[in-house]
């Protein structure tokens, strides 16, 4: 089938009409021509495959990653940097008009400055080959781990750690985990690291205890890394998440340290954290200044995390109460405030809407960063009663940024919106939205 791709899908994939059906066709870009064949049939569109290409985009590049077309991380290496932006700017403007009727305009989206090696996360599964351990990520849509020996979007010291950790346990012959046979025993490694610190935290999960040979690789490990600040061994046979509740800390003190402007924020491995802090800079600034808090305001930071945002906005405000759910972030919000001597900000453990829903305690300016699914009804509803003069929302997926919109705009007036491209070289977009009330 001879087709032309006329848009994107909401992850870059390429979309084709033929007449009233829709065709979703990865590494297609817009205007380009290709042969493909049908790989699959849901309910309201099909999946496709480029067989062969008879018009390339001039935005077309040679993706960087020798993983690219195996690995499910990035889905956008095959594009300019610049044509990325477009997509991401459109993906945000498209979703405002046809999810939230909203015909605002959005600014120009903030580029990074550093569209590869961003990440202060990696997280990598093991698995066992027949030539040995092998670490990296799943091949896309699958199970299957892809070994890779270094990611161009994660920072490369934490790929050398990878390696290092790698090749000391297939040296004492450490099994990764099977859960079809049940057998061995490493899962997941994952490391963080303070971009402005240089300090890196090591994790370590595993099906069950024993750590075979543990004092030689820990020895070895900071001997070839000496920025490891800390190690942290998990048990965590769960499935359905790779960082769990209880840390055995081998080395270290169990957290790192990360500087992000004029604050130092404390890190452990439960903690959210944005994982591109060049751009989070940027992100919270814009938020801040389309906030304009002075010192009469009190502000409300839902999801605060570690207490970045909210420490960033108690320089401005007479009063911060950050709310988040994990127990352990919000220890270590207090800690943050502490270490940066800022005495005008508390910080709650709770779930923010039950904590909205409950107090319907008024604060003059309110500040959202919620998970990809956005505002549960419960809180906006919240926020309709308390009546903030101020809400600025921070997203990371448009479309439930969209569908929030909707039900605020009915109070609120949506002032400004701003993208900002946090993850370069996948398809995830964020933005700061500014809401005043009517």
């Amino acid at each position: 089938m001879k087709v032309k791709a006329v848009d994107y899908a909401h992850d870059g994939r390429g979309v084709v009409k033929t007449g009233k059906d829709l065709v979703f066709v990865p590494n297609l870009m817009i205007g380009e021509e290709a042969e493909i064949t049908i790989t699959s049939n849901k309910k309201n569109y099909s999946i496709g495959e480029v067989k062969n290409y008879l018009s390339l985009s001039k935005e077309r590049v040679t993706p960087s990653c020798m993983y690219y077309q195996q690995c499910g991380g990035c889905q956008l290496q095959h594009m300019a940097y610049e044509h990325q932006l477009e997509m991401k700017q459109k993906r945000v403007s498209d979703a405002l008009k046809h999810i939230a009727k909203l015909y605002v305009p959005v600014d120009d989206i903030i580029k990074s400055t550093s569209p590869f090696e961003y990440r202060n996360k990696i997280q990598m599964a093991f698995a066992n080959s027949k030539t040995g351990l092998i670490a990296g990520f799943y091949q896309a849509k699958t199970k299957k781990v892809l070994n890779i020996n270094t990611c161009l979007i994660e920072h490369e010291e934490g790929n050398q750690v990878i390696q290092t950790l790698k090749t000391l346990l297939d040296s004492y012959h450490v099994k990764a985990y099977d859960p079809i046979t049940k057998k061995g025993w490493i899962k997941h490694a994952v490391i963080k690291k303070g971009i402005y610190t240089n300090e890196l935290m090591l994790i370590i999960i595993s099906q069950t205890e024993g750590f075979k040979k543990q004092p030689q690789i820990i020895s070895a490990l900071i001997q070839k890394h000496p920025n490891i600040k800390t190690i942290i061994h998990q048990v965590n046979p769960s499935i359905y998440k790779v960082i769990g509740n209880k840390d055995n800390i081998i080395f270290g003190d169990g957290f790192i340290h990360d500087t992000l402007g004029e604050f130092t924020f404390k890190i452990r491995p439960q903690s959210f954290y944005q994982v591109n802090p060049l751009q989070a800079k940027k992100l919270y600034d814009i938020a801040l200044d389309l906030a304009q808090i002075n010192k009469k305001d009190t502000v409300l930071d839902a999801y605060c995390g570690v207490g970045t945002i909210s420490l960033f906005a108690a320089k401005k405000a007479k009063h911060v109460t950050g709310v988040e759910l994990i127990e352990d972030a919000v220890s270590d919000a207090n800690y943050n405030a502490s270490l940066n001597h800022m005495d005008n900000v508390r910080f709650v453990c709770d779930d923010a809407e039950t904590f909205m829903a409950s107090n319907h305690a008024h604060f003059d300016i309110v500040i959202v960063d919620p998970p990809r699914d956005g505002l549960q009804l419960s809180f906006i509803e919240a926020i309709k009663v308390t009546k903030p003069k101020k809400v600025v929302y921070i997203s990371c997926e448009p479309s439930s940024l969209a569908r929030d919109l909707k039900e605020l705009k009915t109070l609120f007036h949506v002032k400004k919106v701003v993208p900002v491209d946090m993850f370069s070289q996948t398809y995830h977009v964020e933005s700061v939205t500014l809401l005043e009330l009517k």
